[in-house]
């Protein structure tokens, strides 16, 4: 477990720009109460203690239900801290609650991992059709505007460096709704926590069928990768081990 926690740690104190989705992940779970409620698609990266609450579509098929959600657990517990971790393609789909959560002075928090992508339903194409992606992109919200126009407040997130002093300024926003939105690299994989040989091949399938960003993913991918053998060997020698 405290090598799973390292590894968690080390990949989500990334410095690569565009911002890796995870180290937005740490950020928020680094801001969350003692007993917070979280709604959301979030995985691995946000650290649920003992008190919190976490709600997670079925499956993981129910779309745009994070933001909902949040503004439910607002209204059962007003006392407490209620936030939204969503992609910005569910947001769209729902994207007007939010002018709800505000004729109600809810003072949720929504964290929107912006790639102007469908993300997930573009892994899914790949690496379990072999497909390349269709239909996934759609045109850019300003999610700050939106949540001005709606009478909340608004935040973006653009550059590693401002991840942090950002994030804790907009998640201590007490009185409106906000939406804190965050620039993430539109390439990096949602890898599942084991990687079958069946998704490389149908990811190589998709490739070879035409995907059209082929070479920025596959760029993406021998990074993370080169990335993973240089903190190995960081490990190694930290350990005073030689191969």
């Amino acid at each position: 477990m405290k090598k799973w926690n390292n590894l968690l740690k080390e990949q989500s104190t990334r410095n690569d720009k565009p911002i890796k989705p995870q180290v937005i992940s740490k950020a928020v779970s680094d801001e969350l109460d003692d007993n917070a409620i979280i709604s959301s698609w979030a995985a691995r990266y946000i650290n649920i203690r003992r008190g919190m609450k976490f709600s997670v579509s079925g499956t993981l098929s129910s779309m745009a239900n994070g933001l909902p959600y949040a503004i439910a657990a607002q209204i059962a517990f007003p006392e407490r801290q209620s936030v939204a971790f969503v992609g910005d393609a569910g947001l769209t789909m729902l994207m007007g609650e939010f002018a709800t959560a505000v004729q109600y002075d809810l003072p949720i928090k929504v964290i929107v991992i912006k790639n102007n992508t469908l993300g997930m339903i573009r892994w899914e194409q790949m690496g379990f059709l072999g497909n390349p992606e269709f239909g996934v992109e759609f045109s850019p919200i300003d999610w700050v505007k939106f949540a001005e126009a709606c009478g909340g407040k608004g935040y973006a997130i653009k550059e590693p460096n401002e991840v942090k002093s950002i994030m804790q300024q907009a998640m201590k926003e007490e009185k409106k709704p906000t939406i804190i939105e965050a620039y993430v690299d539109p390439f990096e994989p949602p890898m599942p926590p084991k990687v079958e040989m069946e998704f490389v091949s149908n990811l190589a399938e998709s490739f070879a069928s035409g995907q059209p960003y082929a070479s920025r993913i596959s760029l993406t991918l021998f990074r993370d990768q080169v990335h993973n053998i240089l903190r190995n060997i960081h490990s190694h020698h930290a350990k005073g081990e030689t191969d």
